[in-house]
């Protein structure tokens, strides 16, 4: 089958609907997937679909494909990605997958796959995955897999049982007010329901499902989304507020005061609880994050561990590590404690709120003798795939010999990573190009303003310099941090 092999990423599958994308080749990927399960004797998955107009019709499509493996497939419906996790230990199923395109822009789509419980593709099954559809390979059974459509009380009762599965792992003691923004994704069909079982005050926004998201891609790295957020939680003086991405497994956090955590300081306040409780841990974030995270860490007695971004690359490394807890700037968290150890934005939520009641403190207050950084937000610009890793590469050359006194940590150091950081004595700056999309992600930090902005000045000038970077695109974030 002729199809575009970019699509198939380090850890998922993502394409642009109608040029990627279409049911002939979301069928084939689904007889790819129903072959990758019946290689490993799985003959059963739960399945689930978020938001994006081509979701349901990529559903159906994909299910095509599956049950002509002899594939038996539990449909869940248009669910929250967490909830297909919890759904392979309800139906105690290690086949899964979600139909998703995360935090990227409505016109693209994609699916993240299981190969086991809470576990998902990395690079070696997603190239098995390609390599079949490519040649065509598919297992054919005589006898077609059966398709398990949830039905309206079965449905209702799987969700309440997700439900009331995340609300008995906390214990929240105080009643909050909280701002829960999903940006008219997938998310709003049920966290707020959530947080007001857990006994909050929610203030929701964009709660209105709408796939062609029409007030911006629901993004929580994204400064322009936190702003609404920070906005809503001053004017309703709330206690905190959050946002979600599309499907619902990462969140961005505010205060109390409207300040924005980016999440390698969320990241820093869980691995605080969690060293509290289980002294001398390890912990596990990805390269983007500020050295803060790391201080943290180190300050609270604990291991940390810098490894390669990608959310099935973190959840392996924890294994791996046998770490407590794990987490990443894009806003994944997994909890390895009284978790299942998938990412779960529902959940993190829930437990800031715990850690709030359990210290009877404000947000703010969680993280005022943190060390300070002056940190940008995750950047993405633009760059096609087909040259966004040469770009890194080069980019990697010059920063060695731009800052020969760094640390500079690369592929060298961290196995299959995907960019170069240099750390300094007082912050770090780090290329990277992105295994979701087509775009290059950026990210720096000093501990004062006059070094912020020799490095925000060093990274824009950087960049200028390669033509097939893409400054307008609906995949560029956070690009006002370089002005």
């Amino acid at each position: 089958m002729n199809i575009n092999p970019y699509i198939f990423r380090n850890y998922d599958i993502r394409g642009i609907v109608g040029t990627d994308l279409d049911q002939g080749k979301v069928e084939a990927i689904g007889k790819a997937y129903g072959t990758f399960l019946r290689k490993r004797k799985i003959r059963q998955m739960v399945l689930g679909y978020d938001c994006r107009l081509s979701s349901e019709e990529y559903n159906q499509a994909f299910t095509n494909g599956l049950i002509s493996t002899g594939v038996d497939v539990i449909n869940l419906g248009m669910v929250m990605t967490q909830m297909v996790y919890f759904g392979q230990y309800y139906f105690q199923t290690n086949g899964g997958a979600m139909i998703t395109a995360s935090h990227n822009p409505w016109k693209f789509n994609g699916f993240k796959l299981a190969t086991g419980y809470s576990r998902t593709t990395e690079t070696e099954e997603v190239e098995e995955i390609r390599k079949i559809t490519e040649k065509e390979n598919f297992f054919k059974s005589e006898t077609p897999g059966v398709v398990q459509k949830l039905e309206r009380d079965d449905r209702e009762q799987f969700i309440e049982k997700y439900a009331n599965d995340v609300l008995k792992r906390v214990k929240i003691k105080r009643k909050f007010k909280i701002v829960v923004d999903t940006g008219m994704g997938t998310t709003g069909l049920f966290n707020p329901k959530i947080f007001e079982a857990a006994g909050c005050e929610v203030i929701g926004k964009n709660l209105e499902v709408d796939g062609h998201f029409p007030i911006g891609t629901p993004d929580p790295t994204s400064s322009v989304v936190m702003k609404r957020v920070s906005d809503t939680v001053i004017q309703e003086n709330a206690d905190f507020g959050v946002a979600f991405d599309g499907d619902g497994d990462r969140i961005g956090i505010v205060d109390e005061k409207g300040n924005v955590l980016w999440n390698d300081v969320l990241v820093a306040i869980f691995a605080k609880e969690i060293l509290e409780r289980f002294p001398n841990s390890k912990i596990v974030h990805n390269t983007l994050c500020s050295q803060l995270t790391t201080k943290v860490i180190e300050q609270n007695g604990g291991t940390p561990i810098m490894w390669r971004t990608g959310h099935a690359f973190i959840k392996t490394k924890i294994a791996e590590e046998n770490a407590a807890f794990g987490g990443e700037l894009s806003g994944h968290f997994f909890f390895a404690d009284n978790a299942y150890g998938h990412d779960d934005g529902t959940y993190a939520v829930l437990r800031v709120l715990e850690y709030l009641s359990d210290k009877n403190m404000s947000l703010s207050q969680l993280y005022e003798e943190f060390p300070k950084y002056i940190s940008s937000p995750e950047i993405k610009i633009g760059c096609p795939d087909d040259k966004k890793v040469q770009v890194i590469r080069d980019l990697s050359i010059k920063f060695k010999n731009d800052f020969p006194e760094a640390k500079i940590i690369n592929s060298d150091i961290i196995p299959g990573d995907d960019g170069t950081r240099a750390d300094f004595e007082d912050g770090m700056i780090i290329f990277r190009y992105s295994q979701n999309g087509p775009y290059i992600t950026i990210k720096f930090e000093a501990q004062d303003q006059k070094t912020y902005d020799e490095r925000k000045y060093y990274v824009k000038k950087m960049l200028l310099n390669y033509p097939d970077m893409i400054w307008e695109d609906e995949l560029c974030v956070n690009l006002e941090s370089l002005d």
